[in-house]
């Protein structure tokens, strides 16, 4: 009887770990969407970025400074685009980068800093879709 006991507590211990496994396994490959800008002031003038495709299809997207100054792009894969604008930086000297989908929705965004080039990655999610990356702040 206390065999059975055990046994059915230890059932419902490693139910219990297993669902929580698979709950912070889920949490962990959502794609990034950064919803505050970093604090403090950005300089102001003319931006420059480079933005790369390193992901294995098309992308589509938007760069914008704190000023609400945009430009979009679409990058081929292993396309590169250099975009400049004229206004004020975010926080930290960065510019906000967000990724869409064909019908401009947001996939994936983020701050990241200017003077550093924007190489966009993407890489198939098990569970289907994809999960991006860039060099984030």
């Amino acid at each position: 009887m206390n065999r059975i006991r055990a046994f059915s507590l230890l059932l419902i211990l490693l139910a219990t770990f297993g669902l929580a496994a698979c709950e912070e396994e889920q949490s962990t490959v959502m794609n990034r969407r950064d919803g505050k800008a970093p604090p403090g002031a950005g300089q102001t003038g003319e931006v420059c970025v480079l933005v790369r495709n390193r992901a294995p299809f098309t992308i589509t997207g938007r760069v914008q400074l704190k000023t609400r100054e945009r430009t979009s792009f679409r990058l081929a894969r292993n396309g590169r685009t250099k975009i400049c604008l004229v206004g004020t930086l975010f926080g930290g000297d960065t510019v906000s980068l967000v990724l869409t989908n064909f019908m401009t929705l947001p996939l994936f965004s983020c701050y990241v800093r200017f003077d550093q080039s924007i190489d966009v990655y993407a890489r198939p999610h098990p569970d289907g879709g994809w999960l991006y990356n860039a060099p984030c702040s």
